[in-house]
């Protein structure tokens, strides 16, 4: 699966990447969500997996940035964030996001985690 990373911390971005790639999946990332449109578009990912809070762009407004186009109809978005109320993942949903992972991630089942959520999104 081709996914997506965004998140403005690098170190997020660094385990993220090691745990999806160590389970064979191709991986972009970007720490910037308003440069993380074009990259986006350039790699056209299964997946997108976003931090709810960033600077700039956040996480809500990047995803309204991709379900504007067109040519991102299929991709999936799951937000990942340390917000854990119940009314964050109730506005990602309603931004187009499939899933919602909550911070700190388990490298043990993170890939496993995505995959399932991606899967039952169609």
């Amino acid at each position: 699966m081709k996914i997506f990373i965004v998140d403005d911390d690098h170190e997020i971005i660094e385990v993220m990447t090691a745990v999806l790639e160590s389970n064979g999946h191709e991986v972009g990332s970007n720490v910037s969500g308003a440069r993380a449109v074009s990259d986006i578009m350039a790699m056209r990912p299964d997946c997108v997996l976003m931090d709810l809070m960033m600077s700039a762009l956040d996480g809500l407004e990047l995803c309204d940035e991709i379900r504007q186009n067109k040519a991102l109809d299929k991709t999936k978005i799951i937000m990942v964030s340390a917000r854990e109320a119940e009314h964050w993942k109730d506005k990602a949903e309603a931004r187009g996001a499939v899933g919602y992972i909550t911070k700190p991630i388990d490298p043990a089942t993170f890939a496993e985690q995505l995959v399932a959520i991606v899967e039952s999104a169609g």
